[in-house]
């Protein structure tokens, strides 16, 4: 459930950036840069790394913007944007450090106890990459849903305080 706020057309922008960005690192960078580095993969393994990298650096910047905002003189609409962002980014941030220690701890050992590049393959797809493919389809439905919710003028219900609502 979400509550209705009267917002100007400049905090909607303003309100669906934070959530635009996330979007845009989680189906453009992991779904379709990883796809294409993934098939140069056996000529340039190093290439696969870009994605990784790219997408700490989008969510960082996400958490940093989303702290200044907070500090700043901002509406409450689009301070509670940004927070469900930031909110939403850590734990993203959380879930692709899991994943790469994962897939580093994995490839670790295939090389170190001599596996197969099938068992391999099998061991970094099914206990790293599937959990997080799916966990990232969940985020780009609740991400698609904060955008709707900016577009629409809605805050989300627990993204801001009592206190803060009562001034809404």
């Amino acid at each position: 459930m979400s509550e209705k706020y009267h917002a100007t057309p400049d905090e909607i922008v303003r309100a669906k950036w934070p959530h635009e960005i996330f979007l845009i690192n989680l189906v453009f960078n992991h779904i379709l840069v990883f796809a294409s580095t993934f098939g140069v993969f056996s000529t340039f393994p190093l290439m696969v790394v870009i994605v990784p990298v790219t997408s700490f650096a989008i969510t960082g910047y996400i958490l940093v913007k989303a702290r200044y905002v907070a500090a700043s003189d901002d509406t409450i609409f689009v301070k509670a944007h940004w927070g469900l962002a930031h909110k939403r980014n850590s734990h993203f941030m959380w879930l692709l450090s899991v994943t790469c220690a994962v897939m580093a701890g994995g490839l670790w050992i295939s090389a170190a106890m001599g596996w197969s590049k099938i068992a391999t393959i099998a061991l970094l797809g099914g206990v790293g990459l599937l959990p997080f493919m799916v966990s990232l389809l969940i985020l780009i439905v609740l991400g698609n849903d904060a955008v709707h919710q900016a577009k629409s003028s809605k805050l989300p219900k627990g993204a801001i305080s009592p206190a803060a609502t009562a001034t809404v």
